[in-house]
């Protein structure tokens, strides 16, 4: 016996207007698509990357505009600067988080993009998603990713846990070393790098 399926459409008061027609930029691929996907209408332009060839079939990995790709995730690095709430906050409104750092191949990745952008001033700080604001002393990421101190990348003699600094920045100088964590006060603005599972397909 077949179910009948009804479908309707919603609107809502206030709602804003739908968004473009997708555009999606495939790069570093050659031939097309045998299949296709209707990507996230969260985005109006989709940048795609063709995945290695020892991988099944053709995978294309997809970040909206603006947002780098490196491995499976896309991440997101402001110009502006806010307080590590609102950073968080402001990454959330974009469906995601204040990155996580899993990996010294990801943090090499982070470091080495940062790095391009102090070269006409001596120094930023951008949030990471390491906090230990809850309890003194006791670091976690946003995600509840367990905390590895031996995997963590502190500046030395980081974290100093002075004046209540409960929220950690990648610190990044001209001459800086990848070792580049410092905790702040999570009051103080900074700028913020969130990161997203990129869109496969």
């Amino acid at each position: 016996m077949a179910s009948e399926v009804t479908y309707a459409e919603v609107k809502f008061k206030n709602a804003p207007p739908p968004p473009a027609e997708t555009k999606v930029t495939l790069l570093k691929g050659t031939g097309g698509c045998e299949e296709h996907k209707v990507l996230p209408q969260s985005s109006a332009e989709w940048h795609c990357v063709l995945g290695r060839a020892e991988e099944k079939g053709r995978v294309w990995t997809c970040c909206s505009m603006g947002w780098k790709h490196f491995q499976s995730s896309c991440y997101y690095f402001s110009s502006d600067t806010m307080t590590w709430d609102d950073s968080e906050t402001n990454c959330t409104g974009m469906g995601s988080h204040l990155v996580v750092i899993n990996t010294g191949t990801e943090q090499d990745f982070i470091f080495n993009w940062t790095k391009r952008t102090v070269m006409s001033i001596s120094k930023k700080n951008y949030y990471i998603g390491l906090t230990n604001q809850a309890q003194e002393g006791q670091w976690h990421w946003v995600d509840q990713t367990p905390y590895n101190e031996t995997a963590a990348s502190w500046r030395q003699n980081e974290p100093s846990n002075g004046n209540m600094e409960n929220c950690a920045v990648m610190h990044i100088e001209r001459t800086a070393n990848r070792k580049n964590w410092n905790d702040i006060p999570c009051s103080t603005k900074g700028h913020r790098i969130c990161e997203t599972a990129a869109t496969s397909f």
